[in-house]
C-alpha cells in the first residue's frame, strides 16, 4: 500500500513544489538585505520569506505547466526539451516583475533598500532569482523523480 502512494506522488509537479520551496526559502533569506522590511521581528521576517517562498513555489508549477503545454510531455524534466524550459523561465520572469512591479506599489511592509541594483525600478535580485533557484529546484526535482 505504501510504495503505491509514494508512486502517486513520485510526479514531476510534486517535486519541483517541494524543492521549489525548500530553495526559494533559502533564497528570500538570503536576499534580506536588499530589502527594507520596516518594523517587522526576525520571526515576522521568517513567515514572510515563507509565504513567498509557497508562492515562488506556485509559480514555478504553474510555469512547468505551462512548458508541459507546449511540449505535450508532462514528464519533460528527465530530457529539458528547450522550448519547455524557454516557456518555464519566460513565464516566471514575466510573473515576478509583474508582481514586483504590484508590490511595490502596494503597502506589503517592505521595500527595496539602498543596497537593491534595479533596472526600470525592478530588482534585478528577484529577476537573478527567477534564472537560478528555478533551475536549481527543477535540476534537483529531476534527481528525485523517477517517472519518465
Amino acid at each position: 500500500m505504501i510504495p503505491a502512494v509514494l508512486k502517486r506522488l513520485d510526479q514531476p509537479e510534486i517535486w519541483l513544489a517541494l524543492q521549489g520551496f525548500l530553495v526559494a526559502f533559502a533564497w528570500e533569506m538570503f536576499q534580506m538585505p536588499f530589502y527594507d522590511m520596516g518594523q517587522l521581528s526576525s520571526w515576522e521576517t521568517t513567515r514572510s520569506c515563507a509565504i513567498a517562498s509557497f508562492g515562488d513555489a506556485g509559480i514555478m508549477v504553474f510555469s512547468y505547466t505551462l512548458g508541459s503545454l507546449i511540449g505535450s510531455d508532462r514528464h519533460w524534466i528527465n530530457q529539458q526539451e528547450r522550448a519547455s524550459l524557454a516557456v518555464y523561465l519566460l513565464c516566471g520572469l514575466v510573473v515576478t516583475v509583474a508582481f514586483e512591479a504590484l508590490a511595490l506599489r502596494s503597502n506589503w511592509g517592505w521595500a527595496y533598500s539602498q543596497l537593491m541594483p534595479t533596472i526600470a525600478g525592478i530588482g534585478l535580485v528577484p529577476v537573478a532569482m527567477w534564472i537560478i533557484v528555478p533551475m536549481a529546484a527543477l535540476g534537483f526535482a529531476k534527481r528525485l523523480s523517477t517517472t519518465t
